[in-house]
């Protein structure tokens, strides 16, 4: 049997017999589980994390949940940042494996371990869990690439309950609003998003038309959106004036949905297209045509 685990786990650093390896490691039961959690913390300079994360694939199947948390709470660290990329990722897969048994213990572990690094894996099994307490964790990982699109699924489990942090979230500029970061108007982004898909009772004219006018355009952009799309007491030709103003953004994905939004609006939006359109010239005139055309229906 230990020469059986040994072969496995040889095929694990092999890398082509993968999934062959993981089917016989678990066949030989819970005698592999030792073997299994050590080569889990075995340094690997490349950074190369699939044989760990079948390892975990492995364990779990084995129910070896006791490794798994001691692997939570205690990863390896590493200063070589390929060497600590690579256990990253596995310790993100561990998080997600030790979902079969979601429980107080998990939830603590997963919050100190974000609270130190946050990891997509970790992100995403405290979203999971679907608790107000995660909070901080999500709206910090809202701000990063990697972890947002976990994040946005915890604040939608949470839907109505994460409401007030949202709003905060949309309207909280870092570190100030002139020296706004990058990172901050992504989280606002997805923030604003948020707050407009789970919080429909709470969009009033009074807290959209200034978010409307943020120094951020996609920011800006979604508050018109939201206007147009959800408030019956909304003056369209303000939100219209707004809107064309935003077709001089540099940012020629979000100029598209500019357009799209004029188009789709044209009704309420249409007499504010057209009066900017005898004025306009150059790349602007363009998009301004480009929504009329589009909102004008074609002969037959």
């Amino acid at each position: 049997m230990r020469q059986r685990i040994e072969q496995g786990i040889a095929r694990l650093r092999g890398l082509r017999e993968g999934d062959r390896a993981v089917r016989d490691l678990i066949a030989c039961g819970r005698t592999a589980i030792g073997p299994l959690r050590a080569f889990l913390s075995e340094r690997d300079p490349s950074g190369i994390f699939l044989p760990r994360c079948q390892a975990v694939e492995a364990l779990s199947a084995l129910k070896a949940r006791e490794e798994l948390l001691d692997y939570l709470a205690h990863p390896p660290v590493e200063a070589d940042p390929v060497e600590q990329a690579g256990i990253d990722v596995v310790t993100g897969a561990v998080a997600r494996a030790l979902m079969e048994w979601p429980d107080d213990e998990l939830f603590a572990l997963l919050m100190r371990a974000a609270r130190h690094k946050l990891l997509p894996g970790v992100v995403d099994a405290l979203a999971r869990f679907g608790r107000e307490e995660a909070l901080p964790v999500l709206s910090a990982a809202l701000a990063e690439d990697f972890c947002r699109a976990a994040a946005e699924s915890g604040f939608r489990r949470l839907g109505g309950k994460a409401c007030t942090v949202l709003w905060q979230l949309a309207t909280s500029r870092v570190p100030t609003a002139d020296r706004e970061t990058e990172m901050s108007r992504r989280r606002r982004r997805s923030a604003v998003r948020l707050w407009g898909e789970l919080c429909p009772g709470a969009e009033t004219w009074d807290l959209l038309w200034p978010l409307a006018h943020d120094g951020d355009d996609h920011v800006a952009f979604l508050a018109c959106s939201l206007c147009l799309e959800r408030l019956t007491a909304c003056d369209a030709e303000q939100v219209s004036r707004r809107l064309v103003q935003l077709l001089h953004s540099g940012d020629w994905l979000l100029r598209v949905e500019v357009e799209d939004l004029l188009v789709k609006h044209f009704a309420s939006c249409g007499a504010v297209v057209e009066e900017a359109l005898e004025t306009a010239s150059g790349t602007f005139a363009m998009a301004l045509r480009c929504v009329v055309r589009k909102s004008t229906p074609p002969n037959p």
